[in-house]
């Protein structure tokens, strides 16, 4: 799975919770140099993980809006679908 291609598979998980800005920034830095980050943000956004940790480069709080704007482009295909 693309888990195993992550660059951040070696690193220490607490790296990854938000809440201390120079650690959010050495998580997404992390990030930023990884093969799989497409993969990992649609893992988290498909999970509508809002969660206070780095995913895919994005916080939890910078995920959110992502996802809010995927439920209602749900909601309109479904409802055109009618």
């Amino acid at each position: 799975m693309w888990q195993s291609k992550a660059a951040c598979l070696n690193e220490d998980s607490s790296l990854f919770l938000t809440g201390v800005t120079s650690r959010v920034m050495k998580a997404k830095a992390i990030c930023a140099t990884c093969a799989v980050i497409d993969e990992c943000l649609g893992f988290a956004l498909a999970n509508e993980d809002t969660e206070p940790h780095v995913y895919g480069g994005l916080t939890g709080d910078e995920r959110a809006p992502l996802i809010a704007e995927m439920r209602e482009v749900a909601l309109a295909d479904a409802e055109n679908a009618l």
